[in-house]
């Protein structure tokens, strides 16, 4: 992979608004509801948090949220109206960088606190004041240090988003304890407009596993909860091209109650190869003469790469697609999860469906042909002249992803290095061809210190290898709503590689280099 020469992703700052703001001369911090800070409200709101009870004030609509985890809402938050409205016209002419990789996609200022706009800086002085943290610490009851706290405006326009996280960033003794977010949205934003705050339960192993909490952002409110190893979340798609969800979020710290816990994911053993089966009868013949074979492996040791469009002959991948088509593999049918059975998580690593051990019966006879294929000598024997790779064992999965899935880089989901090899079957919307690139989604990309080395699209009869060796990590991009019904439906392996194949390519290089 590292013989790739791919542009890294750059940010990009966000144009800014064309109102024009001069510089005014400080002016006093923003007011925050004195019900808060009144103990008849108080008072019993930290009961309620310690307690994880659920808490309503009638008096100012505040709401405390027992489960999965204490999340509060403040509604009015700020007194005056006014300077709520200049704060966000401020806040609109900030730069902003465009954050972009495997778990988000949306737009950050700067850290607040070097702002020198006069509403930001009395805000931020609001929040570093003394009673705000006196405020926060009689509400839930959390010793926090007033001296860390961190400040950033975030815009999401439609098609942003951020995936399923815990934000427990810490150390041994100090960490974030509590996220919050104060919303600047247009006053019409309703749940329609996507980007809601998702609250994922966990299971009994820690990991999260579904929504069960939504808090829709609403102007001139403040949200917050505790942070744990079993607080995740999400924003969740913003589906609205006419408004932008805007806010200011940010963390406050404090000493840690607990020892890290380090929490790892099983891995799946790889699989014996299984019987041989007929290269011809399934392989496009183009692939399978000497010049062909040899050229492939020309562009593999050049690149660790390659994709070969038209895999299958014509008629054998017709015949894959009307059998899924017939059995009424889209979700239209109903039947999506009759064949991709299970849903994969945790969700803080990924989302998809793959067909079960228990369900190989129900797939159709093409494609399972094809998957006896990956599983054989004969095409391990392929990939070795192909590559000039000898193989350990193997591990296969057919896999469906539909909007809404993806899966991210993560210490809990790390592969072994190997040989990828994957068939590409996409689903595709009525009136859609082709999966489009604009959609910026559903894309596979492989990534090494933060540069994008090799971007894949999912396309019709394809079949790509790419050696992902040390350092060299990949994930799928979320689907988001640009894909509709469109699905991207793969047959998925990963071939170990014999550690000595590559020591020998090494040493050749070497070799090559001094001559």
């Amino acid at each position: 992979m590292a013989k790739h020469e791919l542009a890294q992703h750059n940010s990009v700052p966000l144009k800014r608004s064309k109102l024009s703001l001069q510089e005014t001369p400080a002016i006093d911090p923003p007011i925050f509801n004195p019900r808060y800070s009144d103990p008849a409200f108080s008072k019993p709101f930290n009961a309620a948090f310690r307690d994880r009870l659920v808490f309503k004030d009638d008096q100012s609509d505040a709401c405390l949220f027992n489960t999965p985890y204490p999340a509060a809402s403040l509604p009015n938050f700020l007194e005056s109206t006014d300077y709520l409205q200049k704060l966000r016209e401020e806040l609109l002419t900030e730069a902003y960088f465009h954050k972009s990789n495997d778990l988000y996609e949306f737009y950050q200022s700067e850290d607040l606190r070097l702002s020198r706009k006069p509403h930001i800086a009395a805000f931020k002085n609001a929040i570093y004041s003394q009673k705000f943290f006196s405020l926060m610490s009689s509400l839930t009851g959390i010793d926090l240090d007033p001296s860390i706290i961190d400040l950033n405006g975030n815009q999401y326009h439609e098609g942003c988003y951020l995936l399923c996280h815990d934000d427990d960033i810490k150390d041994e003794k100090e960490g974030r304890r509590i996220a919050f977010i104060l919303y600047l949205v247009d006053e019409d934003w309703s749940a329609a407009d996507g980007g809601a705050l998702d609250l994922f339960r966990c299971d009994e192993t820690g990991y999260p596993v579904e929504v069960t909490q939504s808090l829709v952002p609403v102007r001139n409110t403040l949200a917050f909860f505790e942070l744990s190893s079993v607080s995740y979340h999400q924003v969740a798609e913003v589906l609205t091209r006419d408004k932008s969800r805007i806010s200011i979020s940010g963390w406050f710290h404090g000493p840690l109650q607990t020892k890290l816990v380090s929490k790892t994911m099983p891995f799946t053993p790889l699989e014996s190869l299984a019987q041989d089966i007929s290269l011809e009868s399934l392989l496009n013949p183009d692939y399978l003469s000497e010049s062909a074979m040899t050229n492939i492996g020309n562009v593999f040791l050049e690149q660790s790469s390659i994709e070969l469009q038209k895999f299958l002959r014509p008629e054998i991948y017709e015949q894959l697609v009307q059998e899924l088509e017939a059995m009424g593999s889209v979700e239209g049918a109903g039947t999506d999860k009759a064949l991709w059975d299970v849903v994969m998580g945790p969700q803080h690593v990924r989302r998809y469906s793959r067909v079960s051990q228990g369900n190989q019966d129900h797939i159709p006879s093409t494609l399972a042909r094809l998957q006896r294929l990956f599983k054989s000598k004969v095409f391990e024997a392929y990939l070795t002249k192909v590559t000039n790779l000898t193989f350990l064992s193997a591990n296969t999965e057919l896999r469906m992803f539909k909007k809404g899935d993806y899966t991210l880089l993560h210490d809990h989901a790390l592969e072994r290095n190997g040989l990828d090899v994957l068939f590409s079957f996409p689903h595709m919307s009525e009136g859609t061809q082709e999966w489009e690139e604009s959609w910026i989604a559903g894309s596979t990309h492989y990534v090494a210190d933060k540069a994008n080395l090799l971007t894949l699209y999912p396309r019709h009869n394809t079949l790509t290898m790419v050696l992902r060796d040390e350092g060299t990590l990949r994930f799928v991009r979320y689907l988001n709503a640009r894909v509709g019904e469109s699905r991207r439906r793969e047959l998925s392996a990963m071939y170990a590689v014999n550690e000595d194949d590559e020591d020998e390519d090494e040493d050749e290089e070497d070799v090559g280099d001094e001559k």
